[in-house]
């Protein structure tokens, strides 16, 4: 059996020390807004065979308020909602910057395509998907440049894509 095909092959020769940042509904459906299609988690259980260690992000929209009702990124962008974010983002930050100093490699984060908090290359704005970040993603984004945290981010579904996945686990 070639290590391609065999999970185990590929998990045994793959350092332990590696982490992705995922989005809270991809481990947590039960979050996600209400009347919101399914999505898929193949990429899951692709980083366990890659024995790619999993941290799950806070869901600033739970957080923010649970049971809520499907919204565009406008009905989001307000100071509070971007504060509430920005505060998120800062801990996330915190988060990484302890898992580097202890030696592991916290090298991506998988969003949410369309969603108006956490999607990245597709985002849902104006009843239109469009190519921009959600505000957490922004707010993620600028705390990780202003503390020199690189991060490559992308979308959950782009990663169905071999290619793409393939560049994004490195």
């Amino acid at each position: 059996m070639s290590e391609a095909s065999n999970p185990e092959k590929r998990k045994a020769n793959r350092p332990a020390n590696r982490a992705v940042l995922v989005c809270h509904c991809l481990l947590d459906p039960l979050t996600r807004a209400e009347r919101t299609k399914e999505i898929t988690r193949d990429i899951i259980s692709v980083l366990i065979d890659y024995n790619i260690s999993i941290i799950q992000l806070p869901c600033p929209e739970m957080i923010y308020g649970f049971f809520r009702p499907l919204r565009n990124k406008e009905g989001y962008n307000t100071p509070e909602y971007r504060g509430h974010c920005k505060k998120l983002a800062e801990q996330t930050a915190e988060t990484v910057m302890q898992y580097t100093t202890g030696k592991f490699e916290v090298f991506g984060l998988i969003s949410i395509g369309g969603s108006p908090s956490c999607g990245c290359q597709r985002t849902h704005v104006k009843g239109e998907h469009k190519r921009e970040p959600g505000i957490f993603i922004e707010e993620i984004q600028s705390v990780f440049k202003e503390k020199n945290i690189e991060m490559k981010i992308c979308d959950h579904e782009l990663l169905e894509d071999e290619k793409e996945r393939k560049f994004f686990l490195g």
